[in-house]
């Protein structure tokens, strides 16, 4: 059974020259204990997503557009009032922030600000919790913990300040643990490790996890199910492996070809997408990926493809795949740039 279902979900920020669509009808569920990875470029709308299932996104910059529903465990917290949506934010649901120099409260102790996180969502006696502090700190990997939790921000290097805001998000026992571009700006090495503290968590707290973020490498050990997005669009979803094996959308093709191979010569050029991505003051008629897109026919510049169900709920919004297309079988072919010599 799903712990968050997403249903139709709309939301619109307001600038100075119009109103943004960042998100345009998107939905999706995620189980207990299962890893989602929402994957796409920057500005697609991965991490307003990952805002609005926060409750994050605030009037009037931003809304939450009439007949989006996000329902956790039959709620919707759309309709949570304060005290609610309190217990919701940090005790059921959590966030990793992108970058933690900037989440954490720079004059604040990392340790204080784990604290109440703590005494704000477990029922727990004042006097335990320096130690559940500790506990958490050790728990994410941080040595030193109990010296550690009187430092500041600045002290910590980027891994050990990512590994604070987990241990932050943590505090409360969630049942949902969203990672919003987690491994950003950190070395591989570092990257390998935060993923696999967060899988480790998972496993062990029986969390669900939302991933987003716009690296197939980091999604390829970790996700259970792939959500690819572009210009506010889910435009293929499935299982991990479908994604990876049988990918139906050529805007999928065109990230995986972008991902560099092991294989691959030194020189070897990356294969890159041509166009930009679409402006979303003004959405395109058809398919949002039409312009850009190797394939795009006639249809795709007039009408929004519907979307087409494969095998274990494998889905994809592509007109390559329409009843009347007289050429249905055109298929995902790796590729690559030639050699640079």
């Amino acid at each position: 059974m799903a712990i968050l279902e997403v249903e139709n979900l709309k939301v619109s920020y307001y600038t100075y020259a119009g109103e943004v669509q960042s998100v345009r009808g998107i939905s999706f569920d995620v189980e207990c204990g299962e890893t989602l990875a929402i994957i796409g470029e920057s500005g697609c709308g991965k991490s307003v997503t990952a805002r609005a299932i926060m409750q994050l996104v605030q009037k009037p910059q931003g809304e939450i557009k009439e007949g989006s529903r996000i329902v956790y465990n039959g709620t919707d917290i759309l309709t949570m009032d304060k005290k609610k949506l309190r217990d919701y934010r940090g005790g059921e649901c959590s966030i990793i922030f992108q970058d933690a120099l900037v989440a954490l409260n720079p004059t604040m102790k990392v340790g204080k600000q784990i604290e109440e996180n703590i005494i704000l969502h477990q029922d727990i006696d004042k006097k335990l919790v320096k130690q559940e502090v500790i506990r958490l700190l050790e728990l994410v990997g941080i040595p030193n913990a109990e010296r550690r939790r009187n430092q500041y921000p600045f002290q910590f290097s980027g891994g050990m300040r990512q590994r604070a805001m987990i241990a932050m998000a943590i505090a409360g026992n969630p049942k949902i643990l969203i990672a919003d571009e987690p491994t950003t700006a950190l070395d591989v090495t570092i990257q390998a490790q935060i993923m696999e503290l967060i899988l480790e968590l998972k496993n062990k707290l029986n969390t669900a996890v939302i991933l987003i973020t716009h690296d197939f490498g980091v999604v390829a050990g970790s996700a259970d199910k792939i959500a690819v997005m572009y210009a506010g669009t889910i435009v293929e979803a499935g299982k991990c492996e479908d994604i990876f094996y049988h990918p139906k959308h050529p805007y999928t093709w065109a990230l995986l070809n972008a991902v560099p191979k092991m294989e691959w010569k030194s020189k070897q050029l990356l294969d890159t997408i041509k166009g930009n991505p679409p402006d979303l003051i003004v959405p395109p008629k058809g398919c949002p990926f039409a312009k850009r897109c190797e394939h795009c026919m006639n249809l795709c510049l007039e009408e929004t493809p519907e979307y087409t169900y494969f095998d274990n709920g494998h889905q994809t919004s592509c007109h390559l795949y329409h009843p009347d297309n007289q050429n249905p079988k055109v298929e995902f072919a790796y590729g690559g740039g030639n050699d640079g010599q």
